[in-house]
């Protein structure tokens, strides 16, 4: 019995012995593996901790279990009449004879391209897709009852009026869900974009609270008021800063929204940011032009509001940020 060294093995001894344990080194990797798997028709799968790897043989109709072993891999009987190579050839016919194939498990390469580009795993999950929807659509139409089915056909197109509340509408929901395909086709349906529920929220305000980065740019894309207001007179920046959104807060800025807009409590976004004690965003609204001196209803100023939190680092840390950074839109 020999002990295994990454490279102690030939082609032909792979073929003899399909199942052997290989240490992972930085001799021996992945690449090396795939590269033997292409040449010798072999596959291999990992092992508990990724220390060793294990060689198996494929066939088209099932992958063989192989014996554990020990890191030690005896010789195979060798009738001396031939190289490893000649081996190889004689083998790779055998394999053709008794349907061996090769088990590719390079990702990519089990995914090529055909047909101008498209890809059979594309087209494969389309058919699969389809297929699918098809058979959901003929099972359904047989359970439901002829009124259900009747109210399926009379709406070809939503009905919102019978989908929403005051509270509750499909707009804002898919919004805050994050549902940008199912959200294009109620502004399809002519659906107002800047509609709000019972508290003045409109479908920006909604995905600004739920930090929907993505839902938020589309929306702002789509025609919605970056400095729409709720009925407490906060915007979504206002919300932006009270999240801790802080991508949200440099694009609404980008879209030239008032940074000392105040609410109905005259808190402006900079007030906000104190009471969350948010220094990096206080920062940018700082230097986007953010009044300090601003004070809200009640005569406190955000740095009124930070001290207000006592002796702790935090408050130190933002009035020096309070009382050093500069308004200066250019920075």
């Amino acid at each position: 019995m020999a002990s295994l060294t990454p490279m102690a093995f030939s082609s032909k001894q792979l073929s003899h012995n399909p199942s052997l344990i290989l240490p992972f080194n930085s001799r021996f990797n992945l690449e090396n593996m795939i590269s033997l798997q292409r040449e010798c028709n072999l596959g291999f799968c990992f092992l508990g901790e990724f220390t060793k790897g294990r060689i198996y043989k494929a066939n088209s109709k099932r992958i063989y279990p192989t014996p554990n072993c020990k890191g030690q891999w005896e010789d195979p009987d060798d009738d001396g009449s031939g190289s490893g190579s000649e081996y190889k050839d004689e083998n790779d016919e055998e394999d053709t004879e008794e349907g061996f194939v090769e088990n590719d498990l390079d990702f990519e390469s089990d995914w090529e391209t055909v047909n101008d580009g498209k890809v059979i795993g594309d087209s494969v999950n389309k058919i699969s897709t389809n297929k699918y929807e098809e058979d959901v659509v003929t099972e359904i139409e047989q359970l439901l009852s002829p009124e259900e089915r009747e109210i399926l056909d009379r709406h070809q197109n939503p009905e919102l009026e019978k989908i929403s509340t005051a509270k509750w509408d499909p707009l804002h929901t898919f919004a805050l869900a994050g549902q940008i395909k199912f959200m294009d086709k109620l502004l399809e349906y002519e659906v107002d974009v800047e509609k709000v529920d019972k508290d003045g929220l409109t479908a920006l305000h909604h995905a600004t609270i739920g930090k929907k980065e993505a839902v938020i740019s589309h929306l702002l894309r789509k025609g919605a008021n970056p400095q729409a207001r709720d009925l407490d007179g906060a915007t979504p920046l206002h919300y932006a800063v009270q999240v801790g959104a802080m991508q949200t807060v440099k694009l609404l800025i980008k879209y030239n929204v008032d940074v000392n807009i105040a609410d109905n409590e005259g808190w402006t976004p900079l007030h906000v940011s104190m009471q969350s004690r948010n220094r990096d965003i206080a920062k940018i609204l700082l230097v986007n032009g953010a009044d300090r001196t601003r004070k809200n209803k009640d005569g406190k100023t955000p740095l009124d509001l930070s001290l207000s939190y006592g002796k702790d680092f935090k408050s130190y840390d933002l009035a020096k940020l309070l009382k050093l950074v500069p308004a200066n839109r250019e920075l």
